[in-house]
């Protein structure tokens, strides 16, 4: 029990940390394109960086359940590199199918996979609210003028 525990905690650091240096890569890139940019901001140039973020965090999550699944091969625990991938990517997800299940000695590794992903989707999910919030408000900005702003007052 104390050797799952420990891979699960070293395999959580290592999600972590691609994580936070893969979503701040990420997200300081679309920054910069988005405040680099000369066009007129627009929705459809707002859409499009939405997108390349939203793509960049899936990449992450995908690299995230492959380190995973890399374990599960490296100790014996699943026979291939694609069943392993499979299974990590249902745990992290929590879908869950159980069509692929682990031996006993490291069937806890799903459950806390399934929690290391809900973790690291609901991060993904801040770092998109506070873009698309950004976004929004350069878009915008009557919806964060002040009550007695020229931007609110009807014509």
């Amino acid at each position: 029990m104390l050797k799952v525990i420990l891979a699960a905690l070293g395999l959580t650091a290592m999600t972590v940390i691609i994580h936070g240096v893969g979503a701040m890569a990420s997200v300081r890139r679309v920054a910069r394109l988005w405040t680099g940019s000369e066009d007129r901001p627009g929705q459809l140039r707002a859409e499009r960086f939405m997108a390349q973020l939203a793509s960049a965090l899936l990449l992450l999550h995908l690299a995230e359940a492959v380190v995973w699944a890399l374990f599960f091969v490296l100790v014996g625990a699943l026979p291939d590199l694609e069943t392993a991938a499979y299974f990590s990517l249902t745990s992290y997800t929590t879908v869950g199918y159980g069509d692929v299940v682990l031996p006993e000695l490291w069937r806890l590794l799903g459950p806390l996979e399934a929690a290391v992903g809900v973790l690291m989707l609901g991060w993904s999910t801040g770092i998109i609210v506070a873009a698309i919030g950004m976004i929004y408000r350069q878009l915008l900005p009557s919806l964060t003028a002040p009550e007695d702003s020229p931007a609110r007052r009807p014509r």
